[in-house]
């Protein structure tokens, strides 16, 4: 089987090993356990709207008979849409035969992962007299087309791509095209998303012009996860778009592809067959003599490690070192998200196996295929397919052997212990934006305009920088000019000038609320734009603790206004955990303005807030306000 190409993953992976507990691997796991019932609904096997639940069409039984039957009239269709406008149909007389292919998977390696985001690949030879420079980032759709029992045509769409390679040889164009993927292999930098897996997934398909094709129920039908607000940013270590989007499949228990219309979609693999492959519908298939079964879960993050298991069974421990959404948050939140991934990896037992067979463009990756032999019907899942238009598929499903798996063990183990040492020296980065306007005013009270949480694993000391671009606002002042030959001050005709008054910006810095009264900067400004560069060290910072930085500004003589986004700033230092950890602390602030009270007004409302917490969770928390009337006993004048 040729390599996907371009084929950088999340950075997510897992290391399975086998786990022995009680009593040993059984013989029915050999090759089939039943299906536990997690996650999404399943329907029944082999019906072909099964298969089709991710495309656009169901995919009608009729065509389920012609793509089986002995022999089949097929054609390719699609058409190539040029940078220009021009399109060029793709049919049998303009493609070079059984030079069309599709080449993806959802696996790195021979073992099981959740997280992993591929880019599909399709390739072609196309007879044409145009230059191959007219076809680089041409619209390439691959359709597959197959003549029903009844002589009607059925068209099934294979994949939408973007032609990346066009080499010329004689009158032919050999082409190259990769999925919607590639739209997402962008830096990610700027402000951090956040949300439910839904809210995180709309941004991203809404940034990187990609359009997602789950709606809000079908992401939450994916998992228990899939309702836990989550954050990323940079310090979670995610440096692309197509990172971001692995991990949030990583938490769903599935992985991330792009579908037949060029959609971003987060794929689970099958619990229940969606096809049977007899041996008459398969050329070859190599079926492994043993089963995948996994009995535990181990995520391992920068503070804590958190297992899920089941008691008394034997199998594969599938460990995760390295899952950006699972280092923030309670040890209760995390531990829910381990056991949530768990039951739907508990569920996928299976049996590795390699299988070629008469092409089958309906069959995606994740479906999980029955191989029945003469003594059993094992079950596999396609980690990795080749589609070759009126040549053979091939279809494979990776595996660890759970007998072979222990020998790797404490190599593994090593090497993560390594690891961990390494990431406790590295720079860590918090980073902030302002998510609004700001305005300072000449009120005599501070603004606050930078808010950072961070925490130190162990003593250290870190660095703040930030860059802030501000508009200054004076104050007018009218000022009498002197009057020439008057000798009186007072002179009725004495003419005035408004000019600026002198505005001042004073910087304040807080620390864990207290102020750092030894330093705080003041600088004189003029009307208009200014670039303000803040700086302040941190040369003993406490371990093992949660820290908050505040700036916050004061102005006399004027304003400033700061726009939306104005505000980059940073804390850089080693020693620091991973990411935004939550301390347990919340903060809330409400401004009440001044009450009114009428002439005849003889009571004054009181208020009274309650605010009701519980565990984390996106729904469920409550907050109360509760205001009350007391009488007043004698008139006031001034009422707060």
């Amino acid at each position: 089987m040729g390599g996907v190409r371009c084929l950088a993953t999340a950075g997510l992976f897992s290391l399975p090993f086998l786990v022995t507990k009680k009593v040993g691997l059984s013989e029915e796991s050999h090759y089939k356990r039943p299906c536990r019932k997690v996650g999404r609904a399943v329907k029944p096997p082999y019906t072909i709207q099964t298969i089709s639940e991710r495309t656009t069409k169901n995919v009608r039984k009729e065509y389920r008979a012609a793509i089986r039957s002995p022999t089949r009239n097929d054609r390719i269709a699609g058409k190539l849409t040029l940078t220009d406008g021009s399109t060029i149909e793709l049919t049998d007389s303009a493609v070079i035969a059984g030079s069309v292919s599709v080449d993806n998977q959802c696996v790195s390696g021979q073992e099981l992962a959740f997280g992993s985001v591929y880019m599909g690949q399709a390739s072609l030879q196309l007879r044409t007299a145009l230059s191959s420079a007219a076809f680089y980032d041409a619209a390439l759709q691959i359709d597959y087309e197959i003549q029903l029992a009844d002589g009607s045509w059925y068209t099934l769409p294979v994949g939408r791509y973007t032609v990346a390679e066009a080499e010329r040889s004689a009158a032919v164009v050999s082409l190259t095209g990769y999925d919607n993927m590639l739209k997402l292999e962008r830096k990610f930098s700027g402000s951090a998303i956040l949300g439910d897996a839904y809210t995180m997934l709309t941004q991203i398909a809404g940034t990187c012009g990609v359009e997602l094709a789950q709606s809000e129920a079908e992401i939450k039908a994916l998992s228990p996860n899939a309702e836990i607000l989550r954050q990323l940013d940079g310090s979670y270590r995610v440096s692309t778009w197509r990172d971001c989007v692995g991990a949030i499949a990583q938490l769903l228990a599935g992985f991330a592809t792009i579908d037949r219309l060029g959609r971003l979609r987060i794929v689970q693999f099958g619990e229940t067959p969606c096809v049977t492959l007899s041996k008459n519908a398969r050329t070859n298939a190599k079926i492994s003599d043993f089963s995948c079964h996994y009995a535990a879960l181990v995520i391992e993050t920068d503070t804590d490690t958190f297992t899920s298991d089941i008691e008394g069974e034997s199998g594969l421990e599938m460990t995760i070192s390295d899952m950006p959404l699972a280092e923030s948050g309670t040890a209760e939140v995390r531990q829910g998200i381990c056991d949530a991934v768990f039951t739907r990896l508990r569920a996928l037992d299976y049996t590795p196996a390699a299988v070629t067979m008469p092409g089958d463009p309906a069959l995606e990756l994740g479906d999980r295929l029955a191989l029945p032999t003469a003594d059993a019907v094992p079950e596999t899942l396609v980690t990795h397919l080749v589609w070759k238009f009126r040549g053979e598929m091939t279809l494979k499903g990776v595996g660890k052997n759970p007998y072979l798996a222990g020998a790797a063990t404490h190599t593994d183990a090593q090497l993560r212990s390594l690891q961990k040492q390494a990431g406790a020296n590295k720079i860590i980065y918090y980073s902030f934006t302002n998510g609004s306007d700001i305005k300072v005013k000449d009120n005599g009270k501070e603004t606050n305009a930078v808010n950072l949480t961070f925490v130190t694993t162990q003593d250290t000391s870190a660095m703040f920088l930030a860059q802030v671009l501000l508009t200054a606002e004076p104050d007018a002042e009218v000022v009498k000019l002197p009057v020439t030959g008057d000798t009186s001050s007072d002179f009725e005709g004495a003419a005035t000038l408004e000019q600026d008054a002198a505005l001042t910006l004073t910087v304040r810095y807080y620390l864990d609320n207290v102020l750092i009264d030894s330093f705080t900067p003041a600088q004189r400004l003029v009307r208009g734009a200014h670039a303000l560069a803040l700086f302040y060290p941190f040369p003993d910072l406490e371990g093992a603790a949660s820290h908050r930085w505040s700036v916050r500004l004061l102005c006399a003589g004027g304003g400033v206004k700061i726009a939306k986004g104005q505000i980059r700033a940073t804390i850089t230092g080693q020693g620091m955990a991973v990411g935004d950890a939550w301390d347990g602390t919340l903060e809330l602030e409400e401004l009440v303005g001044r009450p009114t009270r009428t002439p005849v007004a003889r009571k004054v409302l009181a208020i009274q807030d309650v605010v009701l917490a519980g565990t984390q969770k996106p729904i469920g928390d409550a907050a109360a306000e509760i205001i009350t009337r007391l009488l007043r006993k004698a008139p006031a004048r001034n009422i707060l």
